[in-house]
Protein backbone atom coordinates (compact mmCIF):
# COMPACT_ATOMS: atom_id res chain seq x y z
CA UNK A 1 0.00 0.00 0.00
CA UNK A 2 1.61 3.36 -0.84
CA UNK A 3 1.50 6.07 2.14
CA UNK A 4 -1.60 7.83 2.33
CA UNK A 5 -0.28 11.67 1.94
CA UNK A 6 -2.55 14.65 1.22
CA UNK A 7 -0.13 17.10 0.91
CA UNK A 8 -0.53 20.13 -1.18
CA UNK A 9 -4.18 19.17 -1.91
CA UNK A 10 -7.13 20.49 -1.41
CA UNK A 11 -10.53 19.25 0.14
CA UNK A 12 -14.05 20.63 -0.06
CA UNK A 13 -15.96 19.05 2.57
CA UNK A 14 -19.60 19.87 3.80
CA UNK A 15 -21.16 19.14 7.29
CA UNK A 16 -17.76 19.85 8.73
CA UNK A 17 -18.78 21.49 11.67
CA UNK A 18 -19.77 18.09 13.58
CA UNK A 19 -19.45 14.23 12.98
CA UNK A 20 -17.67 12.68 10.31
CA UNK A 21 -16.94 15.49 8.55
CA UNK A 22 -15.58 17.35 11.06
CA UNK A 23 -13.50 13.86 11.31
CA UNK A 24 -12.39 14.04 7.70
CA UNK A 25 -11.34 17.55 8.24
CA UNK A 26 -9.54 16.80 11.12
CA UNK A 27 -7.69 14.33 9.33
CA UNK A 28 -6.87 15.42 6.49
CA UNK A 29 -5.34 18.55 7.29
CA UNK A 30 -3.00 15.90 9.56
CA UNK A 31 -2.14 14.84 6.14
CA UNK A 32 -1.45 17.63 4.79
CA UNK A 33 -4.49 18.97 2.68
CA UNK A 34 -6.14 22.49 3.06
CA UNK A 35 -9.66 22.07 3.99
CA UNK A 36 -12.83 24.20 3.13
CA UNK A 37 -15.21 23.04 5.93
CA UNK A 38 -18.34 23.72 4.79
CA UNK A 39 -21.65 24.08 7.31
CA UNK A 40 -24.70 25.64 8.18
CA UNK A 41 -23.24 26.17 11.82
CA UNK A 42 -21.76 29.48 11.72
CA UNK A 43 -20.23 29.02 15.59
CA UNK A 44 -19.62 25.26 14.74
CA UNK A 45 -17.54 25.40 11.57
CA UNK A 46 -16.10 28.47 12.91
CA UNK A 47 -14.47 27.01 15.70
CA UNK A 48 -13.94 23.92 14.42
CA UNK A 49 -11.70 25.52 11.55
CA UNK A 50 -10.00 27.72 14.22
CA UNK A 51 -8.89 24.85 16.04
CA UNK A 52 -7.21 23.01 13.53
CA UNK A 53 -4.95 25.79 12.87
CA UNK A 54 -4.30 26.72 16.24
CA UNK A 55 -3.01 23.11 16.29
CA UNK A 56 -0.13 21.20 14.51
CA UNK A 57 -1.93 20.28 11.70
CA UNK A 58 0.21 20.19 8.57
CA UNK A 59 -2.45 21.73 6.23
CA UNK A 60 -4.93 24.85 6.56
CA UNK A 61 -8.77 25.09 7.42
CA UNK A 62 -11.02 27.87 6.04
CA UNK A 63 -14.26 27.53 7.33
CA UNK A 64 -17.28 28.51 4.95
CA UNK A 65 -20.85 29.19 6.18
CA UNK A 66 -23.22 26.89 3.72
CA UNK A 67 -26.72 25.68 3.20
CA UNK A 68 -26.17 22.86 1.06
CA UNK A 69 -29.79 23.26 -0.59
CA UNK A 70 -28.53 26.41 -2.14
CA UNK A 71 -26.74 26.37 -5.30
CA UNK A 72 -25.05 29.87 -4.51
CA UNK A 73 -23.57 28.24 -1.23
CA UNK A 74 -21.75 25.50 -3.51
CA UNK A 75 -20.36 27.92 -5.89
CA UNK A 76 -18.91 30.05 -2.88
CA UNK A 77 -17.71 27.16 -1.63
CA UNK A 78 -15.90 26.01 -4.44
CA UNK A 79 -14.87 30.25 -5.47
CA UNK A 80 -13.38 30.34 -1.66
CA UNK A 81 -11.04 27.13 -2.62
CA UNK A 82 -9.68 28.38 -5.89
CA UNK A 83 -9.44 31.33 -4.57
CA UNK A 84 -7.58 29.93 -1.43
CA UNK A 85 -5.65 27.25 -2.53
CA UNK A 86 -6.02 27.46 -6.73
CA UNK A 87 -7.21 23.61 -6.36
CA UNK A 88 -9.90 21.23 -5.73
CA UNK A 89 -8.60 18.15 -5.42
CA UNK A 90 -11.53 16.46 -3.47
CA UNK A 91 -15.15 16.76 -2.55
CA UNK A 92 -16.50 14.86 0.32
CA UNK A 93 -20.34 15.45 1.33
CA UNK A 94 -20.97 14.62 4.66
CA UNK A 95 -24.17 16.73 5.33
CA UNK A 96 -27.18 15.13 5.49
CA UNK A 97 -30.01 13.69 7.84
CA UNK A 98 -32.95 11.89 8.77
CA UNK A 99 -35.81 14.37 7.71
CA UNK A 100 -38.45 13.33 10.67
CA UNK A 101 -35.40 13.71 13.16
CA UNK A 102 -33.90 17.02 12.05
CA UNK A 103 -37.95 18.40 11.36
CA UNK A 104 -39.36 16.84 14.56
CA UNK A 105 -41.43 14.40 13.00
CA UNK A 106 -40.35 11.24 13.93
CA UNK A 107 -42.96 8.51 14.70
CA UNK A 108 -45.34 10.17 11.65
CA UNK A 109 -45.88 7.73 8.70
CA UNK A 110 -44.97 9.37 4.74
CA UNK A 111 -48.49 9.98 4.21
CA UNK A 112 -48.98 12.54 7.06
CA UNK A 113 -45.19 14.39 6.82
CA UNK A 114 -45.77 17.99 5.64
CA UNK A 115 -44.34 18.80 2.15
CA UNK A 116 -41.71 21.11 4.12
CA UNK A 117 -40.28 17.74 5.92
CA UNK A 118 -40.06 16.19 2.68
CA UNK A 119 -38.47 18.58 0.25
CA UNK A 120 -36.16 19.01 3.30
CA UNK A 121 -35.01 15.56 2.96
CA UNK A 122 -34.27 15.57 -0.85
CA UNK A 123 -32.83 19.15 -0.81
CA UNK A 124 -30.57 17.99 1.96
CA UNK A 125 -29.52 14.55 0.91
CA UNK A 126 -29.66 14.53 -2.75
CA UNK A 127 -29.85 18.14 -3.99
CA UNK A 128 -27.01 18.66 -1.83
CA UNK A 129 -24.20 16.44 -3.09
CA UNK A 130 -25.81 17.39 -6.70
CA UNK A 131 -25.02 20.86 -6.31
CA UNK A 132 -21.68 20.76 -4.54
CA UNK A 133 -20.78 18.13 -7.46
CA UNK A 134 -21.72 20.69 -9.77
CA UNK A 135 -19.52 23.19 -8.21
CA UNK A 136 -16.60 21.93 -7.92
CA UNK A 137 -16.21 19.46 -10.59
CA UNK A 138 -15.13 21.71 -13.31
CA UNK A 139 -11.99 22.60 -11.47
CA UNK A 140 -10.64 19.06 -11.65
CA UNK A 141 -11.80 18.66 -15.45
CA UNK A 142 -10.03 21.68 -15.96
CA UNK A 143 -6.89 19.87 -13.92
CA UNK A 144 -7.30 16.66 -15.27
CA UNK A 145 -7.22 15.02 -11.76
CA UNK A 146 -9.70 14.49 -9.11
CA UNK A 147 -12.27 12.00 -6.16
CA UNK A 148 -15.58 13.33 -5.85
CA UNK A 149 -17.33 11.14 -2.55
CA UNK A 150 -20.32 11.09 -1.46
CA UNK A 151 -21.70 9.47 1.44
CA UNK A 152 -24.73 6.75 1.57
CA UNK A 153 -26.77 4.85 4.00
CA UNK A 154 -27.75 1.49 4.43
CA UNK A 155 -31.47 2.90 4.59
CA UNK A 156 -31.16 3.28 0.68
CA UNK A 157 -31.13 -0.38 0.78
CA UNK A 158 -33.26 -1.16 3.51
CA UNK A 159 -36.40 1.95 2.98
CA UNK A 160 -38.22 3.76 5.81
CA UNK A 161 -41.93 4.45 6.25
CA UNK A 162 -41.37 7.31 8.62
CA UNK A 163 -38.29 8.65 6.44
CA UNK A 164 -38.72 7.96 3.07
CA UNK A 165 -36.79 10.82 1.32
CA UNK A 166 -33.84 9.75 3.16
CA UNK A 167 -33.88 6.04 1.66
CA UNK A 168 -34.51 7.53 -1.74
CA UNK A 169 -32.11 10.28 -1.84
CA UNK A 170 -29.46 7.80 -0.82
CA UNK A 171 -29.96 5.46 -3.58
CA UNK A 172 -30.26 8.38 -5.50
CA UNK A 173 -26.59 8.65 -4.68
CA UNK A 174 -25.40 5.41 -5.41
CA UNK A 175 -26.78 5.76 -9.35
CA UNK A 176 -25.33 9.61 -9.12
CA UNK A 177 -21.68 8.30 -8.72
CA UNK A 178 -22.20 6.43 -11.85
CA UNK A 179 -23.30 9.35 -13.83
CA UNK A 180 -19.84 11.55 -12.26
CA UNK A 181 -17.59 8.78 -12.95
CA UNK A 182 -19.12 8.33 -16.88
CA UNK A 183 -18.92 12.43 -17.31
CA UNK A 184 -15.01 12.29 -15.48
CA UNK A 185 -13.59 9.77 -16.67
CA UNK A 186 -11.87 11.18 -19.78
CA UNK A 187 -10.80 14.15 -17.55
CA UNK A 188 -9.37 12.08 -14.68
CA UNK A 189 -11.94 12.58 -12.36
CA UNK A 190 -13.17 10.02 -10.21
CA UNK A 191 -16.63 9.44 -8.02
CA UNK A 192 -17.84 6.93 -5.99
CA UNK A 193 -20.29 6.18 -2.83
CA UNK A 194 -19.22 4.74 0.34
CA UNK A 195 -22.33 3.74 2.41
CA UNK A 196 -22.20 3.32 6.52
CA UNK A 197 -24.83 1.67 8.12
CA UNK A 198 -25.02 2.90 12.15
CA UNK A 199 -21.55 5.45 13.19
CA UNK A 200 -21.82 6.36 16.52
CA UNK A 201 -21.75 10.16 15.73
CA UNK A 202 -24.45 10.58 18.47
CA UNK A 203 -25.83 7.62 20.71
CA UNK A 204 -28.91 7.32 18.94
CA UNK A 205 -26.76 5.17 16.35
CA UNK A 206 -26.42 2.36 19.21
CA UNK A 207 -29.66 0.81 18.78
CA UNK A 208 -28.95 -0.37 15.40
CA UNK A 209 -28.65 -4.01 15.06
CA UNK A 210 -25.71 -5.21 12.93
CA UNK A 211 -24.18 -8.51 12.56
CA UNK A 212 -21.13 -7.71 14.48
CA UNK A 213 -23.67 -6.45 17.30
CA UNK A 214 -21.46 -2.82 17.18
CA UNK A 215 -21.72 0.15 15.64
CA UNK A 216 -18.75 1.64 12.97
CA UNK A 217 -16.72 4.57 14.74
CA UNK A 218 -16.70 7.96 12.80
CA UNK A 219 -12.35 7.57 12.53
CA UNK A 220 -13.23 4.03 10.74
CA UNK A 221 -15.29 5.46 8.00
CA UNK A 222 -13.48 8.57 7.34
CA UNK A 223 -10.44 5.85 7.21
CA UNK A 224 -11.81 4.16 4.17
CA UNK A 225 -12.80 7.27 2.33
CA UNK A 226 -9.93 8.72 2.48
CA UNK A 227 -8.11 5.49 1.64
CA UNK A 228 -10.65 5.28 -1.55
CA UNK A 229 -9.73 8.70 -2.44
CA UNK A 230 -5.94 7.88 -2.31
CA UNK A 231 -3.83 6.77 -5.10
CA UNK A 232 -4.46 3.61 -3.46
CA UNK A 233 -8.14 3.68 -4.65
CA UNK A 234 -6.98 4.67 -8.26
CA UNK A 235 -8.70 2.13 -9.63
CA UNK A 236 -11.99 2.69 -7.84
CA UNK A 237 -15.05 4.96 -9.52
CA UNK A 238 -18.64 4.17 -10.10
CA UNK A 239 -19.27 2.35 -7.54
CA UNK A 240 -20.64 2.22 -3.88
CA UNK A 241 -19.02 0.65 -0.98
CA UNK A 242 -20.79 -0.75 2.12
CA UNK A 243 -18.95 -0.46 5.51
CA UNK A 244 -22.34 -1.40 7.75
CA UNK A 245 -20.80 -4.00 10.04
CA UNK A 246 -22.63 -6.73 8.23
CA UNK A 247 -26.70 -4.83 8.77
CA UNK A 248 -27.40 -5.02 5.67
CA UNK A 249 -26.25 -9.33 5.60
CA UNK A 250 -29.06 -9.87 8.72
CA UNK A 251 -31.35 -12.23 8.21
CA UNK A 252 -35.30 -10.34 8.30
CA UNK A 253 -36.70 -10.48 11.37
Amino acid sequence: MKPIDYTGKTAVITGAGSGMGLCASQELAKLGANVVMCDVNVEAVEKAAAEINDGNAAGRAYSCVSDVRKFADAEKAAALALEKTGRIDLLVTFAGGYEPRMCGTCGIPFYEQPVEVLDWGIDVNLKGPIYFARACMPAMVKAKSGVICCIGSVTGFEGDGNGAMYGTAKSGLFNFVKGLAQAGAPHGVRAFCVTPGPVMTRPGMANMKTLQGRQSQPIELVDFVLYLASENGASITGSNHVMDCGRLSMQPQ
